[in-house]
């Protein structure tokens, strides 16, 4: 896959006068990627396709960085808030795809956190040279999903009964999707012109 001009971090950036830095993920940042795991509500983890709660999962995530998995993790003073993920697999016939996840934690959420981390996850793309990104989620997560469409990204299907919680109820799941060759040719109006840039 053809790589472009990689984003520098770590990156720093304000949020209600508190400053956060967004950085790659390490295969050190266990401990901290457990810490936020765990305060984010479960509901919210659902779009992701493996249990989050189960430390295999973390393990095998870390793992994976360098190879098909590129994160983000948004740090204020020591603590992670929020993570992101472009996940791709070079072998299949979606090489050109990757599939974008993003939490939040929740005393973070409705304040930009998210926002920013999609931006900057889409610039990872961007370097990696993907031309599609992907995000899923629940139905009823309906702030995301509008969050998500703002920046651009279309609604493509829902697939029914598709996820089941932990507590063995089932939910529809949504999938979004975004062109990044017209992303470029609407950055500005969405919002995602910082994106582009270095």
């Amino acid at each position: 896959m053809k790589q472009n001009a990689q984003r520098k971090y770590p990156r720093t950036l304000s949020i209600d006068d508190r400053s956060i830095e967004i950085r790659l993920l390490h295969p050190d940042d266990g401990l901290a990627l457990n810490a936020f795991i765990q305060a984010v509500p479960a509901h919210d983890r659902l779009f992701v396709p493996r249990d989050l709660g189960h430390p295999k999962v973390i393990v095998a995530w870390l793992s994976a960085l360098g190879n098909g998995v590129t994160s983000l993790a948004a740090f204020v003073d020591g603590e992670m808030i929020g993570c992101s993920a472009v996940v791709s697999d070079a072998l299949s016939w979606s090489a050109h795809v990757g599939d974008l996840r993003v939490l939040v934690r929740p005393s973070w959420q409705g304040r930009g956190l998210g926002r920013a981390l999609i931006q900057e996850s889409f610039k990872l793309a961007l370097g990696m040279g993907l031309e599609k990104l992907t995000v899923q989620m629940t139905v009823d997560q309906s702030s995301a999903i509008a969050a998500f469409e703002r920046l651009g990204f279309q609604p493509e299907s829902v697939l029914r009964n598709h996820v089941k919680d932990l507590d063995g109820h089932t939910h529809d799941l949504a999938l979004l999707s975004l062109e990044v060759a017209e992303m470029r040719q609407h950055a500005h109006e969405r919002g995602m012109s910082d994106a582009l840039h270095g």
